[in-house]
């Protein structure tokens, strides 16, 4: 049986702290009248937070780099499908139709 690295008291008191100071930027941002940049900095927050919570509950650190992988790609799969969707939506108005 392997033994496992538990996180530290304070590891965890740094992450929490992390997490809510995340919260309450977020919390701040929807409230200002940004428009749709509110949007692009909230998503970025979240993404923050889920680093934070990838890195050190899941030990991404020390984990076997097969682990390390799947976990990129999971992360980075809902991004490419936004950066696709986005590229289409946009790129839409540029194609006349032809009627």
């Amino acid at each position: 049986m392997r033994q496992y690295d538990i996180p530290t008291l304070r590891s965890q008191l740094m992450v929490w702290a992390g997490l809510l100071i995340l919260l309450a930027a977020s919390a701040s941002v929807s409230r200002l009248a940004l428009g749709w940049w509110v949007l692009v900095i909230t998503a970025t927050v979240a993404m923050g937070q889920a680093l934070l919570v990838l890195v050190v509950f899941m030990r991404l650190k020390r984990a076997h780099p097969a682990l390390r992988m799947i976990a990129m790609l999971a992360f980075a799969w809902p991004v490419l499908m936004v950066v696709l969707t986005l590229g289409d939506y946009l790129t839409r108005s540029l194609l006349h139709s032809p009627m």
